[in-house]
């Protein structure tokens, strides 16, 4: 069972908390599942649901705290993390939230940052939890298909060359 709840606990505290920033990416996470779902050494039930659970959970934690710190929560984030979330926010408006867990970072300051201008609960956790959705069912089905069809010898160096490309973009 572990191997089901520990990556929706890995979602929920990159999606819903500041030290998020350094959690493993959700992105591989993701995959991986799918991929293993794939290969047939996880079951999609109850991959999938607790994996957007994880996700949805995290955004309301993420707003809530950004609601309490209010505009203390500009202080705590690193400044090109959060020129990043507001570029995102200011071009898209609310439908930033339908994109905002597929960036590293910014799935974790958008909700911190929407929580602290106010924006309106009701419409945020509609957004956020299609948000979340898209993005857990989406890459975990995506790989649990490619699972199914492509040989493991090359679709876990593809996984890891994934895994390895935000570290590789930062330098």
């Amino acid at each position: 069972m572990w191997a089901y709840l520990a990556p929706a606990l890995v979602l929920f505290l990159e999606v819903g908390f500041p030290f998020g920033l350094f959690v493993p990416g959700g992105d591989t996470l993701l995959l991986a599942l799918g991929a293993l779902a794939g290969e047939g050494r996880l079951s999609l039930f109850p991959l999938l649901p607790l994996l957007f659970l994880g996700s949805f959970l995290g955004h309301g934690v993420g707003y809530a705290i950004g609601r309490a710190l209010g505009k203390g929560v500009r202080k705590r984030l690193p400044e090109a993390l959060l020129a990043r979330a507001e570029r995102v926010l200011l071009r898209l408006g609310p439908t930033a939230l339908l994109l905002a867990p597929f960036l590293p970072g910014v799935r974790t300051a958008l909700p911190l940052l929407l929580g602290a201008l106010g924006f309106p609960l009701a419409l945020y956790l509609g957004l956020a939890a299609l948000g979340s959705l898209l993005w857990t069912q989406g890459l975990v089905l995506l790989a649990y298909f490619l699972g199914q069809r492509v040989s493991p010898w090359l679709l876990w160096p593809l996984l890891l060359l994934l895994a390895l490309l935000p570290l590789l973009r930062r330098r």
